[in-house]
């Protein structure tokens, strides 16, 4: 889904320069928006080499040293890699998640009883929802994947991020997506770049305001349909 750009220092930069390897998530992963925001870190005068990664594998790259950074929906992010970070004060999105199911008295995950509910493998907001429950099936494929199962019959409910779901089609017909969970993405640094975190929230401010997003952002989406 994401097309990953190279990890390596960034032409422009002189050769004794470390730019920081962020990396930038699916929502904000066009190349445009990539160009635009190593611009505007570079008007703070910081070296920033983006990369666009899913964040599942964002914090595999930020766990074994291939990121110095990561925007992330994660407030537990430090102990899940094990390192010390430092968190920005700057939100860059929501995005809520939710549980598409059919039609019916389930409003809610504690209202399941015998469904089969597929989450996406790897997804780091959907194991502690469904943590109690024991009809979980995780499928390696995404959202695409959990939707041709539900309509297989496979399944009969699942657990998808309104970004996905929407790149999926949206809500199938005859099911509702209920939001169960809600989740601010925000940038994380190794601790050791701690002394930049003020231009780096100045310059995510900044690339915020080219793209006129309303600091701070931002309402709950509606269910993608």
């Amino acid at each position: 889904m994401a097309v990953v750009m190279s990890f390596g220092v960034l032409p422009s930069a002189k050769a004794d320069e470390k730019c920081l390897r962020i990396a930038m998530p699916e929502l904000q992963s066009s190349p445009q928006k990539l160009d635009l925001y190593r611009q505007v870190m570079k008007d703070e005068g910081l070296c920033v080499s983006p990369v666009a990664l899913p964040q599942t594998r964002a914090v595999v790259a930020l766990r074994s040293g291939r990121l110095d950074g990561v925007f992330a929906a994660r407030d537990d992010l430090p102990e899940l890699v094990n390192l010390p970070l430092v968190a920005g004060d700057v939100l860059l999105g929501s995005l809520a998640g939710y549980l598409v199911v059919r039609e019916g008295p389930v409003n809610k995950i504690a209202d399941l009883t015998t469904e089969v509910v597929g989450v996406p493998l790897g997804a780091t907001w959907c194991p502690k929802l469904v943590e109690q429950y024991a009809n979980v099936i995780r499928v390696p494929r995404g959202t695409a994947m959990l939707k041709e199962m539900l309509a297989e019959g496979r399944i009969d409910a699942m657990l998808a991020d309104a970004y996905s779901l929407g790149l999926a089609g949206g809500v199938p017909e005859g099911y509702k997506a209920i939001e169960v969970d809600h989740f601010d993405v925000h940038s994380w640094l190794k601790a050791e770049f701690a002394v930049i975190k003020p231009q780096f929230d100045r310059a995510t401010r900044a690339f915020l305001a080219k793209l006129g997003i309303t600091i701070p952002c931002c309402d709950k989406a509606a269910p993608p349909n």
